[in-house]
């Protein structure tokens, strides 16, 4: 067991016997890389227990639905902690890592690891805390150690290395699940990686096959050579090329993170831990959330599917990302983006933020339906100077009738459709205060 202090053991070891006395979970997660992770891990430490479970993945804590499952115990994961009542008379379990508006209110057993001294933004995420209470219950759960794995990258808790319990977990198990120093991207071919990446963005590469192969080709590489295949000083000349596109770019500091990491070679499965986090996402992003679960319990076959989506989903979010970039509307205290799918606004945002525009104020990325959808992104660099996305757009989107939370660097939320106007003065003002420039 990851050594943790002894107030947060405690709850692990309370949730662990809740787990161990019931019967039958009704598990909530979020759609993302990170939700539909941390759900994988819960889904299956219950199966190998014994205990019968019935799981579903919702865009944020919709209380009405969750409300309807009350007859048995519930696991809300990655869905933020503001959980202020029962749900009935049955316990609550809530792993998740996002801020709290509130700290100490949840209601049940929570494990945020904010509760307890340690930093959810960073150190540890939603599939984290649901790793911790499977290790909790039998230690020879490391092998889910794969889907903690691609929790962490989907959100971005790699990018310039691993710390706080994220970094004892893998130097815990590196001697199982051995890593190297290599080139993030992934594809079929050197060329399909470079043309279908989101994160790093490469301005004039991403999105187009032709400049990605010429730009190779040019260099002497042969750009249908599989990333793995590359020779040591070819892997290095690419590193060279992508950077100095990079600082083309004037990109930010995490930009230049994500070119190189620590990559995770599962051969069980012939793939990286980065490819994973990529199919777990694109599959919650496109609505197919059971096919990772019902991938790792043994169907072979979701994985060609999860390609499929995995493909498409960088090709739909690079079209997004330029159509954004090119209708982009600067306000006083931020950057203003509008996204066609509500799956794309955050990938947009962050895009933008990071790779795209001037890194002075943060990206704002609005979906408009029979509601508003908000994501928000913003660099360290201006979290360090005082931003915090989660005040700022939980305060503007409560003030226009909804709601939203987050994290500092990373946050969301919904408001009415006709209250756009409202939220766009309210987080210009409220920014404005948090960057100084009212």
């Amino acid at each position: 067991m990851i050594s943790l202090n002894e107030a947060y053991s405690s709850k692990f070891e309370d949730a662990r016997r809740l787990l161990q006395r019931e019967d039958f979970f009704r598990i909530f997660s979020h759609y993302d890389a990170d939700g539909v992770s941390s759900a994988l891990i819960l889904a299956e430490t219950l199966r190998r227990m014994g205990k019968g479970f019935h799981l579903s993945f919702l865009r944020s804590m919709e209380r009405e639905v969750i409300g309807e499952a009350q007859d048995y115990p519930i696991i809300l994961s990655d869905l933020g902690s503001d959980v202020e009542r029962d749900f009935g008379s049955k316990p609550v379990v809530i792993v998740d890592h996002h801020m709290l508006s509130k700290p100490g209110s949840s209601k049940g057993i929570s494990l945020n690891p904010r509760e307890y001294g340690y930093d959810g933004t960073k150190e540890a995420c939603s599939s984290t805390v649901a790793f911790l209470l499977s290790m909790a219950i039998a230690s020879s759960n490391h092998d889910l150690f794969p889907a903690f794995l691609a929790g962490v990258i989907g959100d971005k808790q790699n990018v310039g290395g691993f710390s706080g319990i994220n970094g004892k977990i893998v130097e815990e198990l590196r001697g199982m699940y051995p890593s190297s120093k290599d080139l993030s991207l992934s594809g079929k071919s050197i060329s399909e990686a470079i043309y279908l990446s989101i994160e790093p963005y490469f301005n004039g590469l991403s999105g187009n096959l032709e400049a990605s192969r010429y730009l190779l080709e040019h260099e002497g590489i042969d750009p249908d050579a599989p990333v793995s295949g590359l020779r040591t000083d070819e892997k290095e000349k690419v590193v060279d090329l992508l950077t100095t596109q990079l600082i083309k770019q004037n990109v930010a500091r995490e930009g230049y993170e994500t070119l190189v990491s620590d990559i995770f070679n599962f051969k069980t499965y012939g793939l990286t831990g980065n490819q994973l986090s990529d199919y777990f996402d694109a599959a919650g992003r496109s609505g197919r959330m059971g096919l990772p679960t019902s991938w790792f319990m043994g169907n072979d076959e979701a994985m060609d599917e999860m390609y499929n989506l995995s493909t498409s989903l960088r090709k739909e979010a690079l079209e997004q990302i330029k159509k954004s970039y090119d209708s982009r509307k600067e306000m006083k205290s931020f950057h203003l983006i509008y996204v066609d799918s509500p799956y794309l606004a955050g990938v947009a945002a962050s895009v933008m933020m990071i790779y795209l525009v001037n890194g002075n104020k943060p990206v704002i990325a609005l979906y408009r339906n029979k509601g508003t959808k908000i994501s928000g992104r913003a660099t360290r660099k201006l979290v360090s100077g005082g931003v915090n996305l989660s005040s700022a757009i939980g305060d503007a989107a409560s003030k226009a009738g909804g709601h939203g939370g987050g994290h500092n660097i990373a946050a969301g939320g919904e408001i009415p459709f006709d209250r756009e106007e409202e939220f766009l003065e309210y987080i210009d003002k409220g920014l404005g205060e948090q960057i100084g420039d009212t």
